[in-house]
């Protein structure tokens, strides 16, 4: 599939607007990253302590669930905090392809911690239904919830428009987070309300029930977004094409072939074989690369790229068979 003119500024816009990693250079995508953690550090902080007050005061299920969430966000922050600050790192002798994975990794720390504090609140549920009781203090409780509901809802702008810009693995687990404390706080308001202020006291209990499978969901949004990056996925096929029109925007390319493309936090890595006519001199030939090297880099800022020529006339498939079992569109 070659992508037109139009079609691949759309592709790039597109592309821009969800937040694919690679497409900033490198200090400019480290300083986002840095800055937005340290953030959402902070915030975790505050709301970690606000539900811990509320809860000494209420002893509300319910707000034990969402102080569980709001501790595992705070773990799973300074995880990223680290975890981008390491991936920044420039590459060295024996990180050759750089330390990207490393925001992957604080990724799959937070999905285990996610987890583990599910199954807490799984046990705290069974706990309060055998004991049910009126809360005390609801109206309190109610007030400081919402004034930590508007706290998140303000970083979760401010995470969105740092993803947007970088694409970080680990901003998104950290917002994964914080969207479902949003929406955990939401339903601990109206588990709160209800066991308060009605006869329906399982409610509360009823709101941690569904907090708890919120955080297992959670858990596995955030390990698909690992798992791709640590298994190498491929980018999206919509990157892909872009890649090969910008390779074959020269008309002495005849054709993309073994192209090889995978995200490592911040980076992105593409590799390709590129056929050209046979008598292109090894100059001719060098500039043909750079110059698909240079437009490719264009568009994505923090790409490490790796291009070798290729005399059209020759049939020989280069490098180990078992990785040049896959698609001929590739």
């Amino acid at each position: 599939m070659k992508l037109t003119k139009t079609q691949a500024k759309s592709t790039l816009d597109k592309n821009k607007r969800q937040g694919r990693p690679g497409r900033l250079p490198l200090s400019e995508s480290a300083k986002i990253t840095r800055r937005i953690t340290a953030i959402t550090l902070c915030v975790g902080l505050i709301l970690a302590t606000g539900k811990w007050y509320i809860y000494s005061e209420s002893n509300s299920v319910g707000i034990l669930s969402s102080l569980v969430h709001s501790m595992l966000d705070l773990l799973g922050s300074a995880s990223s905090f680290l975890a981008v600050r390491y991936a920044a790192k420039p590459p060295d002798n024996e990180f050759k392809f750089g330390h990207g994975k490393a925001e992957s990794f604080s990724a799959v720390f937070q999905v285990c911690l996610i987890v583990l504090g599910a199954f807490h609140l799984f046990e705290a549920i069974i706990e309060r239904v055998s004991n049910p009781h009126t809360l005390i203090q609801g109206h309190i409780a109610i007030i400081i919830m919402i004034a930590l509901t508007l706290i998140t809802f303000c970083l979760l702008i401010l995470q969105t428009r740092a993803i947007q810009s970088t694409g970080s693995i680990a901003v998104r687990g950290d917002r994964a987070h914080y969207l479902a404390d949003l929406f955990a706080n939401i339903f601990v308001i109206l588990g709160i309300a209800l066991s308060s202020f009605t006869v329906l006291i399982w409610a509360d209990a009823a709101v941690g029930g569904l907090m708890a499978i919120w955080l297992l969901w959670t858990a596995f949004k955030v390990a698909k977004l690992a798992w791709a990056q640590l298994m190498d996925k491929e980018l999206k096929k919509l990157e892909k094409d872009l890649i090969k029109k910008l390779a074959l925007e020269d008309k002495r390319v005849i054709a993309v072939h073994d192209l090889r493309t995978r995200a490592s936090g911040p980076h992105i890595h593409i590799q390709m074989r590129l056929d050209l006519d046979d008598k292109i001199s090894l100059s001719g030939t060098h500039d043909i690369v750079l110059a698909a090297e240079k437009r490719m880099m264009k568009a994505f800022q923090a790409a490490d790229i790796l291009i070798y020529p290729h005399p059209v006339s020759c049939e020989h498939k280069h490098g180990n068979k078992h990785f040049n079992n896959t698609s001929p569109l590739d």
